[in-house]
């Protein structure tokens, strides 16, 4: 044992880490560029495309550019 006690967080808005954030950003962003996407392009493939390289910045952002820190 640490002898440290992490403090309990409370459920307003200021408890919200990003890595929180950026796992609800990455389906956010998956829907809204497929949405876009499939208003200009028909068909499946290219807003399938589209969404995925969004979601895929936020998960290389989250993951390697701004890692979570350990508790």
């Amino acid at each position: 044992m640490s002898g440290r006690h992490r403090e309990a967080r409370s459920p307003d808005l200021g408890g919200v880490d990003r890595a929180d954030l950026v796992l609800l950003a990455i389906p956010l962003a998956f829907c809204a560029a497929y949405a876009a996407t499939s208003l200009v392009v028909r068909g499946y493939t290219l807003p399938v495309a589209g969404g995925s390289l969004a979601a895929g910045a936020l998960v290389v952002d989250g993951l390697f550019l701004n890692p979570p820190d350990e508790a």
